[in-house]
């Protein structure tokens, strides 16, 4: 575990511990904005995954395939995501890890707002996964607005 100033340093910390300049990474789309600037600002490139609301505005497998195939080195998953709230569950979230793991690509899982859902429990991409990194922090679940800080969970390696 590594203990961050916030979230937002968290990520910062992920995509330069994993990636060289202008190396590509997928992101969802929609989602959270703020991704696709730190990757700008590092010299790395946003690799948008275009989602839709037939597929709970998430990627899929194939969507990984399409990843690896562009050179892409990893998938940001947020669950639930900002904007659309909607999360991965279960059989969706292991197809996704493991395709991940299957391409050699990194998953970074977003999991701020885990504690924050309503229709049943977020799950961790650790559960699928040995090699995810998880970004989380204490200032949604527990209101602490003002108070950055967060943490990651990352493999030995």
């Amino acid at each position: 575990m590594v203990v961050t100033a916030g979230s937002s340093a968290g990520f910062v910390l992920a995509f330069l511990a994993l990636l060289e300049h202008g190396d590509a990474f997928g992101l969802p789309s929609p989602g959270y904005p703020c991704y696709r600037q730190i990757l700008k600002a590092l010299g790395l490139r946003p690799h948008l995954i275009e989602t839709s609301g037939q597929g709970r505005w998430m990627p899929t497998a194939v969507d990984v395939e399409r990843l690896a195939a562009d050179g892409a080195a990893g998938l940001l998953l947020a669950s639930p995501n900002n904007p659309t709230g909607t999360m991965t569950r279960g059989p969706r979230l292991a197809e996704l890890a493991k395709a991940c793991e299957r391409h050699k690509l990194w998953l970074i899982s977003d999991e701020i707002y885990h504690g924050l859902e309503y229709d049943g429990p977020a799950e961790t991409a650790l559960q699928h996964s040995d090699t995810a990194i998880v970004v989380n922090s204490f200032s949604k679940y527990f209101s602490m607005t003002g108070w950055r800080i967060g943490w990651l969970v990352v493999p030995e390696a």
